[in-house]
């Protein structure tokens, strides 16, 4: 996924930001913890991302412990990055970015399951629930421009 995010920047012709000694600055990346390995971020990182992963499921309203030492492995070391006030932030972002558009589609759309077998299928079908998402949130747009 990050090889394929790189290759559309790229042919949208967007180049990653620059410090102010030319360097490239690295992209930041939050993700699930279902994608949390060593090998995930190493991997990330070598390609030039800034990863925020969760390490487990985040509780909420949990007493902050202050950290006295450095952490001992890599899965600590994420946990603390991403516990920063920089990472809480960064990760508190998805709730307005990503999260939203899975919960209406699950919720509102009552889209909970594929019907269909076989990759190129399903492919297919979340491509149809994605259209009829933004051709109703462009309809209700509409409206709500008419209306005004």
């Amino acid at each position: 996924m990050a090889q394929a995010t790189l290759l559309t920047l790229s042919q949208a012709g967007m180049e990653p930001a620059r410090d102010d000694t030319g360097a490239a600055q690295a992209i930041v990346a939050t993700l699930d913890s279902g994608y949390y390995s060593e090998a995930a971020v190493s991997a990330l990182e070598t390609l030039g991302f800034d990863p925020y992963m969760a390490t487990g499921r985040q509780r909420h309203h949990e007493p902050e412990t202050p950290a006295l030492q450095e952490p001992a492995n890599a899965k600590a070391r994420m946990t603390a990055k991403v516990q920063t006030p920089t990472g809480k932030a960064l990760y508190a972002r998805r709730k307005v970015i990503v999260e939203p558009v899975f919960g209406q589609i699950k919720e509102a759309r009552g889209f909970r399951r594929f019907l269909l077998r076989g990759l190129a299928n399903i492919r297919g079908e979340w491509r149809l629930v994605c259209l009829t998402h933004h051709l109703l949130k462009i309809w209700r747009y509409g409206c709500v421009l008419s209306a005004a």
